[in-house]
């Protein structure tokens, strides 16, 4: 889809796409911004597809949520490993330092930044060329990895974040929140589509996320499963 208007203009990081209160009005929002997008097959049935369990490390409610959601789908399961999914994280920040800083560092000068935001470009402008090249690696074998992964499952499944977001009191004393996009900044940094689907927690009305990642153009797949997530999780 088109980044017309999006800051910064110049970025190599996949992380455009709708909001939506369910996915068929998502589907929809898709199918009018995304030249090529199938609604039809974002509805289609799923059935017969196999789902790859990633294994990563979440507070034991949101991996208890995710494995109910997982057995209720009825779909076919098997397990993956993603070890490259940490560097991944890593190389993501790296990237996106170099791109922040490159887009938006004049503005330090302008001693106008709150000191927050001034901190943070001051520090993405000390990442080095070799910081960049490594995390290019590791960019191509992140995807390499979650390509293979996919050539065995049609969607891969994880917690969206690996515990629940901070308190708005917490963001005020300053609590760090970077790693909390642990298990979501390496598919920005690899490109494959994804999908967050709130998850029910037991005991709680508070929500965690499931996140679904497709194979590279086949943004309806993840479209159709995420539906049928919604629909077992509903009933």
């Amino acid at each position: 889809m088109s980044r017309r208007g999006v800051a910064p203009a110049d970025t190599t990081l996949d992380c455009v796409g709708p909001f939506a209160r369910d996915v068929d009005t998502l589907a929809a929002v898709m199918a009018a911004i995304a030249p090529g997008f199938d609604r039809a097959r974002a509805a289609a049935a799923v059935a017969g597809c196999t789902i790859a369990h990633v294994i990563v490390d979440a507070d034991a409610a949101i991996a208890t949520a995710l494995d109910t959601a997982v057995r209720a789908s009825g779909l076919r399961v098997r397990e993956a490993v993603l070890d490259e999914l940490p560097a991944a994280f890593a190389a993501g920040l790296a990237v996106i330092n170099a791109e922040t800083s490159r887009a938006f560092g004049h503005l330090v000068a302008t001693g106008k930044l709150g000191a927050d935001l001034d901190a943070r470009l001051r520090t993405a402008a000390t990442t080095t060329p070799a910081a960049l090249d490594e995390a290019e690696a590791v960019r191509a074998r992140f995807t390499a990895q979650v390509d293979a992964a996919l050539e065995h499952a049609d969607v891969l499944v994880l917690p969206t974040l690996p515990a629940l977001p901070i308190t708005l009191q917490q963001a005020r004393d300053g609590v760090s929140v970077i790693a909390m996009s642990s298990l979501i900044r390496p598919f920005n940094l690899s490109g494959h589509p994804a999908l967050s689907l709130p998850l029910p927690l037991a005991g709680t009305r508070l929500k965690a996320g499931m996140q679904i990642v497709g194979r590279k153009g086949a943004d309806e797949q993840v479209c159709a499963v995420a539906a049928h997530f919604e629909a077992a999780l509903a009933a």
